[in-house]
């Protein structure tokens, strides 16, 4: 009966061991939010960043349903995603985007808190590259 229950044990402590490795991995992923304001009479902000592994900037901002959103992004091999509590699926902001329309931009279809999310593709953050970035909101 003793085998079994050593087998027991150390199959416990595995687990214990790899939930807790897992969580501080989690953890590590850190979340830099900011944000986003325009100076008075102004519709557009600059931002700096560098992502580090799989860490990514969270830049939240409150719009009007139609209004239109551009971004721009300069720098490092970084994406960008937008959020909203009431969309499906986070919108690719790329300016390659099938969501943007000819000048770059997408119109936003509720009104409420939006989150913009810049990181780097995962195949990047496994090499360890650290890329800057500059970033350009824009909201008409």
């Amino acid at each position: 009966m003793e085998v079994p229950m050593k087998k027991l044990i150390s199959t416990l402590f595995v687990s214990f061991i790899t939930l807790v490795g897992n969580s501080y991995a989690t953890a590590c992923d850190e979340l830099k939010a900011v944000n986003v304001q325009f100076a008075k009479g102004k519709s557009s902000s600059n931002y700096k960043g560098q992502i580090t592994g799989t860490q990514y900037y969270s830049y939240h901002f409150i719009a009007k349903k139609g209004q239109k959103l551009k971004v721009k992004i300069d720098g490092g091999n970084v994406d960008a995603y937008l959020f909203n509590d009431r969309l499906k699926d986070s919108v690719y902001m790329s300016k390659y985007s099938p969501e943007l329309d000819t000048d770059g931009a997408y119109t936003l279809p509720y009104s409420g808190e939006y989150e913009l999310r810049v990181l780097q593709p995962r195949s990047q953050a496994r090499l360890g590259k650290t890329p800057k970035y500059n970033l350009q909101i824009s909201i008409k």
